[in-house]
């Protein structure tokens, strides 16, 4: 677990320490205890600012993939193909063209899982997560109203910029196979 990309371990050490410094204060009764407690105190605001301040490049893919999700279920195909890398398969492709075909009216990702290669070139991410999607089918062709599939996503940093280069999913939904 990185330090910069969960605050977790430097609250739960905090918690313990302040603890432990809290007994032996109630045991000893000794004041000068209390200088170590706010040390400690200060140290985690420290660890939980500098998290805060410090932007992973997991941290980014993850901005990345939520930010194309809301331009999906803004319905901005604009917007959604700012998230798409150049070089993007003709998959992914024909996906965002669905966006003329459906209207969006929610989208959640959950249980994002990023690894990244900086040994490419260009450098590369893939993110694993699940993804439900409501819609309204503008055609009146298909009558559900919602996908959930686990996706990989693949992404290549472009300009500086996480791009989406492909997707797939594992077809938990019967959306796939009726308007593919």
């Amino acid at each position: 677990m990185n330090l910069l990309e969960d605050p977790t371990p430097v609250i739960v050490v905090g918690i313990l320490a302040e603890a432990v410094l809290a007994a032996a204060l109630v045991r000893t009764r000794r004041g000068f205890l209390l200088w170590p407690m706010a040390g400690v105190l200060g140290l985690v605001v420290i660890g939980v600012v500098v998290e805060r301040l410090v932007v992973t490049e997991k941290e980014r893919v993850a901005t990345a993939l939520y930010g194309a999700a809301r331009a999906v279920e803004d319905n901005d195909r604009e917007r959604v193909g700012t998230y798409v890398a150049r070089y993007a398969s003709d998959v992914l492709r024909r996906d965002v063209s669905y966006l003329d075909r459906l209207e969006f009216t929610g989208v959640t990702l959950r249980g994002m899982e990023i690894t990244i290669n900086e040994l490419t070139s260009p450098p590369t991410a893939e993110a694993r997560f699940f993804a439900r999607a409501e819609f309204k089918d503008r055609s009146g062709d298909y009558p559900y109203g919602a996908y959930a599939a686990n996706f990989t996503v693949e992404l290549v940093r472009e300009d500086g910029a996480w791009k989406i280069r492909s997707a797939e999913d594992d077809n938990m939904s019967p959306l796939v196979r009726d308007i593919r």
